[in-house]
């Protein structure tokens, strides 16, 4: 028989982890922007182009091998941020090259960039805690066979100890993307849309007072056609805007962009934390019944674990869906900014 102290224990872990998936439930539906976002996004075709190529390289079925640190990661893996991003970052590094851009544009982009890459490991991580998981559903598929069978429980039992075990010892996959590295990203972030806001800030005041300048000038001197000539050369493109109004909207772009980039990292770092953790909990208990070896605790967990699987799965989805979305805002920003950057140069 099984001991009560065992089965308190499984029932205390198997409690804990519906709490805290219904904890994580409520915060990610508190964020109603980012909900929105993704209603709106859902049926772009850059969206469904993101997810395209996440399925075609990836595919839910294939079986993924994670790095083994996350410094060796992007030389371990399959390179998804390489064909995520629009432009490529290689197209980009030659712009940047050949283009007169601010710094903290750069610092953007590399920001971006570095994003794309969180999304990227969480994808994985999602992709292959779903080949992990395949040990659970074998389990579960075996543990009905020993309810039905009348002969053989005990093989069937062993078999069950082994997928259980095989499960227990995989590494969790969301190890890579840790609550401490995705807090270091976000002060990174924060502190670069600090200096963006303050350099648009002072970029527009000097907008200004070039544009009372011009009109002081115009009036005095009488020689609006020269001068209208002068301002429209250096913004073709925008014959609207003086050069440091451009600048100005690419910094204010950036700078709302960032915002949106540390909202989706919240968003996903809560998402991942709860998958972390659920993970966690399922290989303790997968342990423990291997350790024990009694069918009674084997029933009673496989029997659980079929329980959540359905929503365990459907968190995996949402985590790969919110990852396909930050990219999608990701180079919906990319491109806006390149726009602005590329109008003004086109007209010389």
């Amino acid at each position: 028989m099984l001991q009560m102290p065992q089965l308190r224990k499984i029932r205390s872990s198997l409690s804990s982890a519906g709490r805290y998936a219904k904890e994580r439930a409520n915060s990610l539906c508190s964020d109603s922007s980012i909900n929105e976002q993704y209603i709106r996004a859902l049926r772009t075709d850059s969206y469904v182009r993101i997810c395209k190529i996440v399925q075609d390289q990836l595919g839910k079925q294939s079986t993924l091998k994670l790095p083994s640190a996350p410094s060796k990661s992007r030389s371990s893996h399959l390179h998804l941020s390489q064909n995520l991003l629009s432009p490529r970052q290689e197209t980009l590094t030659d712009w940047i090259k050949t283009l007169d851009l601010h710094p903290l544009i750069v610092d953007y982009f590399e920001d971006s960039l570095e994003t794309c890459r969180v999304c990227e490991l969480l994808i994985l991580s999602v992709h292959q805690t779903r080949a992990n998981n395949r040990r659970i559903k074998r389990a579960i598929k075996l543990t009905k066979k020993v309810n039905d069978a009348t002969s053989n429980t005990d093989h069937q039992c062993r078999m069950i100890c082994e997928e259980l075990s095989a499960f227990s010892q995989h590494t969790n996959p969301f190890y890579l993307v840790s609550k401490e590295k995705i807090h270091i990203i976000c002060q990174a972030f924060a502190m670069l849309r600090q200096k963006l806001k303050a350099k648009h800030k002072k970029t527009m005041r000097r907008a200004k007072l070039k544009r009372i300048a011009i009109s002081i000038a115009t009036r005095l001197m009488g020689c609006t056609l020269g001068l209208h000539k002068k301002r429209t050369k250096s913004v073709q493109g925008y014959p609207k805007m003086t050069r440091q109004e451009v600048l100005g909207a690419q910094l204010d772009e950036a700078g709302r962009s960032l915002f949106i980039l540390i909202k989706h990292i919240d968003t996903m770092s809560v998402a991942a934390g709860s998958l972390y953790d659920k993970v966690e909990n399922m290989k303790e208990l997968a342990n423990m019944c291997v350790q024990s070896g009694k069918s009674e605790m084997l029933k009673e967990v496989v029997k659980e674990f079929n329980d959540r699987n359905t929503c365990f799965l459907e968190q995996l989805e949402e985590l790969e869906n919110l990852a396909c979305l930050c990219l999608h805002d990701i180079n919906a920003s990319r491109r806006s900014i390149m726009q602005k950057i590329m109008a003004p140069q086109q007209g010389r």
